[in-house]
């Protein structure tokens, strides 16, 4: 991803968004090259324990973050969202919903606090 984005000119602000194992890939690019992303949305994702290059500057950049979630998603374990709901709040400014009886999908309700969220980070 970030190999692409080399070889493009965005010609504006990059938001990354993934759903699930995608959310996790959006929190990896967030501690790989946090300068090179304007915000970021988790849906129903994770972090990957582990230390990753750009953690120490994300305690001082702490770029926005959107994290939406059911606390009874059947697919993501339950550790990963104990450290995905310990590490975040330390290293990005988070923004969290939770959407009871989703289970693990995205809701239309959640689909409008993105679209808050996003225009928030102009």
């Amino acid at each position: 991803m970030l190999e692409w984005l080399d070889g493009v000119a965005p010609a504006g602000p990059v938001w990354l968004m993934g759903f699930s194992q995608g959310g996790a890939m959006v929190t990896q690019l967030l501690r790989l090259a946090p300068e090179r992303f304007s915000a970021f949305v988790c849906l129903s994702g994770f972090s990957v324990p582990g230390e990753l290059p750009g953690d120490a500057a994300l305690e001082t950049l702490r770029p926005p973050l959107f994290w939406g979630r059911d606390p009874a998603d059947p697919v993501i374990p339950q550790s990963a969202i104990e450290r995905t709901a310990a590490w975040l709040p330390a290293h990005t400014t988070l923004t969290t919903h939770q959407y009871s009886g989703v289970y693990h999908s995205i809701s239309r309700e959640e689909i409008d606090d993105i679209v808050a969220f996003l225009q928030t980070t102009r």
